[in-house]
């Protein structure tokens, strides 16, 4: 094989490792990219966009229309807590970051919601996911299999 051909094919390895490397970077690093973190998320339908802080300690997170409000709560830990507490009468929110798979949690009247985003894939600030499975109090339970999107703004 000349040397020519080496570099080719040693060329064409490294391209090949340095994908593979990204793709299971990204598709494991929801865990440390959430917790301490503000993100946008617009609906599946596209006509509404909601706010989550994730706090960095606990697995509390805030989900509101109210950019102020998030982007408040990740100016501290008290402020986090100011914004969950008065958020509370609405909810309890938690969330679990692991592996591929970001999972939300809505506690509300001793009833649970659940939404759980499968397959995410985590680059820079943004967050990607094929699916998600919900169960949803009144509302039923399934699969949606639109991606949706998060994007950290703080």
């Amino acid at each position: 094989m000349s040397k020519k051909a080496k570099t080719i094919w040693s060329i064409i390895v490294i391209i090949i490792l340095v994908l593979v490397g990204g793709y299971f970077y990204g598709s494991n690093a929801v865990a440390p990219k959430v917790p301490g973190h503000v993100y946008q998320y617009t609906s599946v339908s596209g006509n509404n966009k909601v706010y989550m802080s994730f706090s960095k300690t606990t697995d509390q997170a805030i989900v509101t229309p109210q950019k102020s409000d998030a982007l408040k709560s990740a100016q501290s830990k008290s402020d986090f807590d100011d914004v969950y507490q008065k958020d509370s009468k609405n909810g309890r929110w938690q969330y679990l970051a692991k592996g591929s798979h970001l999972t939300l949690t809505k506690t509300q009247n001793g009833k649970t919601s659940r939404w759980q985003y499968n397959q995410c894939f985590a680059f820079g600030k943004h967050i990607h996911s094929r699916s998600f499975t919900y169960q949803i109090i009144n509302a039923g339970q399934g699969v949606d299999h639109k991606a949706t999107n998060f994007v950290r703004i703080k």
